[in-house]
Order: C-alpha cells, then sequence, then structure tokens
C-alpha cells in the first residue's frame, strides 16, 4: 500500500472515531434520579388544633339547652328529700292548718336556739302502726316558745296533692337539719287527728328519740 493511500485510511479512522464520542446522550427514561431531595415528612404537632367541646357555660363551645354538664354537676337531691321550699300554687282557703307549736318544760335542755324543724301535715289513718302519708311540710327554726305555724296548699309535698279529710300534724326538732333522716336527740311532737281545715291547733313537743 503506498504511503498516501495509508495516510487517507488513518485519517477516516480519526474522523470516526471523533463522530461517535460527540454523540448525543440517550434520551430520558421518565425515572427521576435518585439523588434528588424528597418531600419532607409532616412534623408531629402539625396537625389542626381545635377547641376543647366539654363544659363552656358560654359562647360557640357552649352545650345545647337542656343538655346535663358533662362530667357530672351537683348530684341530685335524695327522693323525697325537703330542701325547705315546695311546689308552691294558688292559696286555698279551705286547706289551712294554722296553730302553734310548745316545747315541753322537761326538754328545755334538748332544743336550741336556731335549731331546724320541720312541720308535717300527714293524713291520719285509723289503725295505721306507722306515720301516715306526707301531705304538706314547711320548714322552720327554734325561736320564743310557743312558735306559730301555718299550713297550707301552697305548702304541699307535691303540687296538686289534696289537703284534706282527718290528717296529724307532726312536729320534729331535727338537730342534722335533714329532712329524712331520724337521728337521737331529736325531739318530736304530733297533734290529735284533725279536720281540715283547723285553727287553733297545738302540738306539743314532748318526746326525744
Amino acid at each position: 500500500m503506498s504511503s498516501f493511500r495509508r495516510g487517507a485510511c488513518i485519517a477516516l479512522l480519526l474522523i470516526a472515531c471523533n463522530k461517535s464520542d460527540k454523540a448525543a446522550p440517550p434520551a430520558a427514561t421518565g425515572i427521576p434520579p435518585l439523588d434528588q431531595p424528597t418531600a419532607a415528612a409532616p412534623v408531629p404537632g402539625d396537625h389542626p388544633v381545635h377547641p376543647p367541646t366539654t363544659g363552656a357555660a358560654s359562647g360557640d363551645n357552649a352545650l345545647p339547652p337542656g343538655h346535663p354538664p358533662i362530667g357530672g354537676g351537683e348530684a341530685a337531691a335524695p327522693s323525697g328529700a325537703f330542701a325547705g321550699t315546695t311546689p308552691g300554687g294558688e292559696f286555698d282557703p279551705k286547706t289551712v292548718l294554722a296553730g302553734v307549736i310548745k316545747l315541753d318544760g322537761k326538754m328545755k335542755d334538748k332544743v336550741a336556739a336556731g335549731d331546724v324543724i320541720f312541720v308535717v301535715a300527714r293524713r291520719y289513718e285509723e289503725g295505721a302502726t306507722g306515720p301516715g302519708t306526707p301531705l304538706a311540710v314547711q320548714k322552720l327554726a327554734v325561736g320564743t316558745w310557743p312558735l306559730k305555724f301555718a299550713l297550707d296548699s301552697r305548702d304541699a309535698m307535691i303540687a296538686g296533692t289534696s289537703i284534706a279529710g282527718k290528717v296529724v300534724v307532726t312536729v320534729r326538732v331535727d338537730k342534722d337539719g335533714d329532712a329524712i333522716t331520724k337521728n337521737p336527740g331529736d325531739v318530736t311532737g304530733t297533734s290529735r287527728p284533725l279536720d281540715v281545715p283547723a285553727e287553733k291547733v297545738v302540738v306539743t313537743l314532748d318526746t326525744v328519740l
């Protein structure tokens, strides 16, 4: 081979090599490079904070009208308890039971000023061995003797109770002020059977429990 022809072949090889070195890069396949930064994970506690929904007395968090307090509240009074007030109602003169409470001389050291007194009108039941059904009640306090009292329809234990017929009036000086309990040291008295209405009723406190 002549020197001219050998030189031409070498030149063609060099040109081919240069073209292959400058070939276009392969097309992207759609998969992102592995070294790209990933989205930051949410930090605990970044969730929205909601206002409390319990026990609000007013404002946006108030409970619906009539809804009982969540978590309790004041305990309800025991069934039959007397807190010092009655349902009330209209006055009926035909239901009046009025008179005085006297203290037996032997009980003077058993009763102190300010002690609570419960005056109760009970239905009288002939031959009954226990107290009759309570119809009306009134809460008083020990003061000067004799102590006046007056019961009527406004003092009914339950609204609409009929205070009529034959009754007795019981009185108790209650040392703990609880109408439900009867404790040693309480002083009591009971009237004779009465027809409603009745005035000039006399109840003498003459018995100690």
